[in-house]
């Protein structure tokens, strides 16, 4: 039987997909800089539909481009919470003890000095690579644009991540990336997020509202 799960999967399917290299411009004239991202990964699949594997948001006004060049274009995964989870995943693979280096923060000089002595940004690169190639060859998006008011992108944001986390239809590849993230979250959820996993879900209602605005 079909629920929201479906319906979600559905819907985003056949929206409009990007990938890198996107076309910022374009990109900022569809979303007015604002709104939300449905991420995709190839070899994810559910009944025969590209599987969303991420949904995000954007906190302050005017920054969904930027968001998206936080996670596609930058080299450092401290501006991205999904870049850190990527490369936590490449390292537990690697069986490489600075897995627990690698969330440190290492911005303000307070910081600096904190963990100085334990983050090495040239030894950092070499995961930063691997980051950067999985997102390139493996992520598309599809958007929900000109969600202009915070709460409703949350709201929006909250109900779409717990919808898929708590189906008991959700599923992953054997051999999905996000497998091997030690925080079991992210494993169990099978999706690339770890907040608003058992909030509310969306309700039909809510659904039928935001495709039809």
């Amino acid at each position: 039987m079909r629920d929201i799960y479906d319906y979600i999967h559905e819907y985003f399917n056949n929206q409009k997909r990007y990938s890198f290299p996107y076309d910022r411009k374009t990109l900022k004239e569809l979303t007015d800089s604002n709104g939300l991202y449905v991420l995709f990964e190839n070899g994810e699949k559910y009944n025969g539909l590209d599987r969303i594997v991420r949904i995000g948001s954007h906190d302050g006004n005017d920054r969904l481009i930027k968001r998206l060049g936080n996670h596609f274009n930058s080299k450092l995964h401290r501006g991205s919470v999904f870049r850190k989870h990527i490369g936590r995943c490449f390292l537990n693979i690697a069986e490489d003890n600075y897995l627990e280096h690698w969330n440190r923060p290492f911005k303000s000089r307070v910081e600096k000095e904190i963990h100085g002595k334990y983050v090495d940004l040239e030894y950092e690169k070499k995961y930063e690579d691997k980051v950067t190639e999985h997102i390139h060859k493996n992520l598309s998006f599809a958007i929900i644009p000109k969600v202009y008011d915070r709460v409703k992108r949350d709201r929006i944001e909250e109900g779409l991540i717990s919808s898929l986390n708590q189906s008991d239809k959700k599923i992953c590849s054997e051999n999905w990336l996000g497998n091997y993230h030690p925080d079991k979250r992210i494993r169990n959820a099978k999706i690339w997020n770890i907040e608003y996993l058992k909030h509310q879900p969306l309700d039909l209602k809510e659904f039928k509202e935001l495709i039809e605005k």
